[in-house]
């Protein structure tokens, strides 16, 4: 299929705000209205136009929907400290605060699903009515009870944004699709994930790879939703199992950024699970 090009999505309805929050001026792109409001956090270095092809869908269908640059990402300020998923939660927090949003729907992808796991945890954030996970995965390395990554892969990453991150960078966005995603949203995706500094980066790719968040499923105590790729499917199944209250739903021919690949069949799961409940 045809990509979307993110320049050409500025077109479809939303508007785009700065929000001062402690030391952060949040960039965010606002659509729709409702009691709902539907709230989407990108993964790794990736900005919030990641969601283009879901903002004016939900915004057609009853919610208010934002998307945001966390941190250090896209046109958000960008900070020397703070660049921990901990941190960014914390920030999402302050940030529905200062937006008095109160019926909200999260969805994060990849590190946004770690941030939002975050945001759940901890004592003083206010839970949302249902959590959305993309492609999320609680604990990164590979251990005696785990199949996860090897160190060396992990390592092999780092070493290559050390040697070159714009090709490394390339790569790791070819990487996000399964089938060969359009050359000019590459190159789009690439210079949004190069406007994160290097030190914040590495800083978040260190608490990603590093962390092993599996005792804090425990705090996902809302109905919830993990979408996974076929790849995942063992991993969505696991988390499946061990939150209650939760769902599966695999997205078949995708890789990570599935919600552009097959946005018909990412907005349909996610619309039949918020309907349902």
């Amino acid at each position: 299929m045809t990509m979307p090009f993110i320049s050409e999505a500025h077109g479809a309805g939303w508007v785009e705000k700065k929000l001062k929050v402690g030391d952060l001026r949040i960039r965010y792109l606002d659509a729709g209205s409702g009691e709902r409001t539907l709230v989407f956090i990108p993964g790794w270095t990736m900005p919030a136009e990641v969601w283009q092809e879901q903002i004016p869908y939900f915004s057609a269908r009853g919610f208010r929907v934002v998307a945001l640059d966390p941190r250090g990402h896209g046109e958000t300020t960008k900070t020397e400290l703070g660049n921990t998923c901990r941190q960014q939660a914390a920030d999402l927090h302050a940030f529905l605060q200062e937006l008095k949003i109160q019926h909200s729907y999260l969805v994060g992808w990849g590190a946004g699903g770690t941030v939002l796991l975050e945001y759940l945890a901890s004592p003083e954030t206010i839970d949302p009515d249902m959590a959305v996970f993309v492609d999320f995965i609680p604990a990164y390395l590979q251990s005696e009870d785990y199949a996860g990554v090897p160190l060396d892969q992990a390592r092999k990453l780092l070493l290559e944004f050390q040697d070159d991150r714009a090709k490394a960078t390339d790569g790791y966005v070819r990487a996000l699709f399964k089938s060969g995603p359009n050359e000019r949203l590459i190159t789009q995706l690439s210079r949004a994930s190069l406007k994160t500094p290097m030190a914040a980066a590495l800083a978040l790719y260190f608490d990603l790879v590093t962390g092993d968040r599996r005792k804090d499923l425990r705090h996902i105590t809302v109905p919830s939703l993990f979408v996974a790729t076929p790849e995942n499917r063992a991993l969505g199944e696991y988390l499946a199992k061990n939150v209650p209250r939760s769902g599966l739903e695999i997205i078949a021919g995708t890789g990570s950024a599935m919600f552009l690949e097959k946005p018909q069949a990412f907005n349909q799961a996610l619309e039949s699970f918020f309907g349902g409940q």
